[in-house]
Formats: structure tokens, sequence, C-alpha cells
């Protein structure tokens, strides 16, 4: 699945239209917001011709990613990716993300996913 599929289907689970095992909604939601910003930052190495970085976990990669796209971009994926890593991560003594959490990481992984989007449009392919 694309990130656009991806976080469609979050937009789906958070307003309900989607039904999820009882109680596991939230870091379902949380889970393919996450893979959704992955698979974005995978597809910016391929179109700029470092598809191979993809294959390094995903700490590195953000570090690289403030290199090769913008600090702003790369400073906002690795918050938000760290954010939507501590979501997914089930405790016992913590609750599940809010509705207003995820509706704000649903929105910011749609606009960066926009703005890496168009980043690769204007990014040559090295080579």
């Amino acid at each position: 699945m694309a990130g656009d599929d991806l976080i469609a289907v979050a937009d789906r689970i958070i307003r309900r239209e989607l039904r999820v095992e009882e109680g596991a909604s939230a870091r379902t939601a949380a889970f393919l917001l996450r893979l959704a910003l992955e698979r974005e930052i995978d597809a910016y190495w391929e179109s700029i011709g470092l598809g191979p970085v993809a294959d390094n976990p995903m700490r590195p990669q953000l570090l690289c990613l403030a290199e090769y796209a913008d600090a702003a971009v790369a400073a906002r994926a690795s918050s938000l990716w760290g954010q939507l890593s501590q979501a997914c991560h089930y405790h016992a003594y913590e609750l599940a993300p809010t509705s207003r959490e995820l509706r704000r990481w649903h929105t910011e992984v749609s606009r960066l996913s926009a703005r890496l989007r168009e980043r690769r449009e204007t990014t040559p392919a090295e080579g």
C-alpha cells in the first residue's frame, strides 16, 4: 500500500468508519500513520537515486534526510516519527492516543507527505 492509501485507511479508523478490534483503533491508526510516513521517506530516497538508504533503520534515514531534503522537513519528520513510535508501543500504564492527537498526526503526516512528494518532483536523481 502506498503512503496515501495508508493515510486514508487511518482517517477512516479515526472517523470510526472502519472498525478494528475493540480498544485497538487508536494504536492501529498510529501504526498506519507511521508506516505511511516511512513509505513516503522510502519513496523519496528512491526518487533521488538513493533507494538503498531505505534498507537502513529509520533513525539514520531521518538524520540523512536533513542533508538531502531540507532541515525543516527532516526535523518535522523526525519529531513526528518519534511521536508516532511512542504511540505505537503498548504499555499497560499509559493511555492510548486521543482522537485529537490522532487527528493532528494525520494532518501532519499528510502535509509532510505532500512536501516530500514536492521535493521528489523537483530534486534530480543522483547518479
